[in-house]
């Protein structure tokens, strides 16, 4: 397959316009206040709140685990609940 210079003109000119219009779009998203100060704020908010949980969540797994192995234990040592945490 062999292809003109024509065509092959044609094909880069098609080609840098796709690129043009995806340059566009990117300014638009990159320089958007919206994205970059109401969505990036809420994602901090988010960032904190999983730190709170994950912090929870380490002050009361042994304790847990105590209760779970005391409940085990006074069950006839029937699983009741997962000590491998």
């Amino acid at each position: 397959m062999t292809a003109t210079l024509d065509e092959l003109k044609e094909l880069l000119l098609v080609l840098n316009k796709s690129i043009e219009q995806m340059n566009e779009k990117l300014d638009i998203i990159c320089n958007n206040t919206k994205l970059n100060e109401e969505v990036l704020g809420q994602c901090n908010k988010m960032g904190s709140h999983i730190d709170f949980v994950e912090n929870v969540y380490e002050n009361m797994k042994h304790p847990l685990n105590y209760i779970c192995g005391t409940i085990n234990t006074m069950s006839n040592n029937k699983k009741i609940c997962n000590e491998d945490i």
